[in-house]
């Protein structure tokens, strides 16, 4: 397990990143949290939650989440379960006796652990085109749906993601506990995890509240706007809109230790593989990916202006959680570079620690961003050392170098990077108006680098 207190003195890196990542990608807005354990160590806002009106963003802002709601329907049913009220081996036709069509006779064969894990074989969507037209179906329209075939494979014969399944899972939630999807959500997960950002669906009482989304940046082109719309029954596979802070709540109680919701047995059985597809692997609710050395418990979100992404490090009690308001928000790539990172302070560890009786310096007033005719660069102290990326790349560790301390503010380039000068050196030195200039034994030159967005 990586130490928190070097995980802390990456946050420099990670938050410059991050911010040039908004820049040059032009993304509108941008929230990102990281939690260890019960402590949340890391939460930033970039950017604006309304490009036109210029309101930039706060983290009192609220982003769709779309499919994460997939997670509070998933933990609702194993709740149920625990309770001994279901069996995630029950028949959907037990407790909806309106999913049968003479036109499917494969609908008799679909348990809960199917939708659980989308190995149902059924529609995604339904008939209907409300990612197009943006009027999300009734019950009564889900229910006609029937008396069509909906299912393309068998049970258990393949992933096949499923809006459609998770809208199922809602109304088995509602059959079973004779209360609303959106009562029981706030009454069993939400109330007692003390999520008060966290709303089941838009409305006139928190529509103010919500980021405003936007359409992907084309050349020539301002973004547009996307109004906000209710999903109606759909609201257990993709209703939900939170936060940062509301989402760390919910995902610690998905670590190991804490019985908040339920026991430990029912988050294993959660979070361990259920169904192993060729690109993807499905536990209960929760997808399961591998990213480096760590194994990574979470989900993502696409909502008509919103991308999020959001998992879980169990092993490590690490929480990541990234929020975006545009519908080509890098949300995925934005996790996956902290969790790279993050796995290069495992994997060096010991490469970033002073050594015993040894002072760590300070290079604080050398750090930020520099440019040169050739690039953009970010150095960052972590732990006793001088490190520098590419902030422009999507993965931050593709360019990463650990600098040899030489005196003062001079610095050796290491032997791993053949093309970048390696055995020589390159030194801060005072610039005109104060500022620090980096210069290489060439003579070259890197001025400090400012943005704004």
């Amino acid at each position: 397990m990586v130490k928190k207190e070097l995980v802390k003195s990456s946050l420099h890196l990670i938050d410059n990143w991050l911010d040039y990542q908004v820049y040059i990608k032009e993304i509108p807005g941008l929230v990102v949290g990281i939690a260890i354990e019960d402590e949340l160590i890391f939460k930033k806002e970039y950017g604006y939650a309304n490009l036109e009106k210029k309101i930039k963003l706060t983290d009192h802002h609220l982003f769709r989440i779309a499919s994460h709601s997939k997670l509070f329907t998933a933990t609702a049913i194993m709740m149920l379960y625990h309770e001994g009220k279901l069996s995630i081996d029950d028949k959907i036709s037990k407790y909806l006796p309106w999913v049968q069509s003479a036109k499917d006779k494969q609908l008799e064969h679909i348990r809960i652990q199917h939708l659980l894990t989308h190995s149902s074989g059924i529609t995604r969507d339904g008939n209907t085109a409300h990612w197009f037209n943006y009027e999300f179906p009734t019950l009564e329209k889900i229910k006609s749906q029937f008396q069509e075939k909906i299912g393309y494979f068998e049970p258990s014969e393949t992933i096949k993601y499923s809006n459609f399944g998770y809208t199922l899972l809602g109304q088995i939630i509602e059959s079973i506990s004779g209360q609303n999807f959106s009562d029981f959500i706030q009454k069993h997960i939400l109330l007692p995890l003390n999520m008060q950002n966290t709303v089941l669906d838009i409305d006139e009482t928190n529509s103010m509240r919500h980021a405003t989304g936007y359409s992907r940046k084309l050349p020539k082109q301002k973004r547009k706007s996307f109004n906000h719309v209710s999903t109606n029954v759909m609201k257990s596979a993709t209703g939900l809109s939170s936060n940062v802070e509301d989402l760390i709540k919910f995902y610690q109680a998905h670590m190991l230790g804490n019985e908040t919701l339920f026991p430990d047995y029912i988050k294993r059985e959660m979070q361990r593989t259920q169904f192993k597809g060729k690109v993807l692997e499905k536990g209960l609710g929760f997808s399961i990916e591998k990213i480096g050395e760590s194994t990574l418990v979470g989900h993502g979100g696409g909502f008509p202006g919103f991308i999020t992404q959001s998992g879980l490090i169990q092993d490590q009690k690490i929480i990541i959680v990234v929020l975006s308001n545009a519908v080509d928000g890098p949300a995925y790539i934005l996790l996956r570079g902290i969790v790279n990172i993050l796995n290069k302070l495992k994997k060096s560890e010991e490469d970033f620690l002073a050594k015993e009786n040894e002072i760590s310096p300070d290079f604080s007033s050398i750090i930020g961003f520099y440019a040169d005719d050739w690039g953009t660069f970010l150095y960052s102290q972590i732990g006793s050392k001088l490190v520098g990326i590419a902030p422009g790349l999507d993965n931050p560790i593709e360019y990463f170098i650990i600098y040899k301390h030489d005196s003062g503010y001079k610095f050796i380039n290491p032997k791993e990077f053949p093309a970048y000068a390696p055995g020589q050196s390159f030194e801060f030195v005072d610039g005109p108006e104060g500022i620090k200039v980096l210069i290489d034994n060439h003579q070259g030159k890197r001025f400090p680098f400012k943005f704004e967005y």
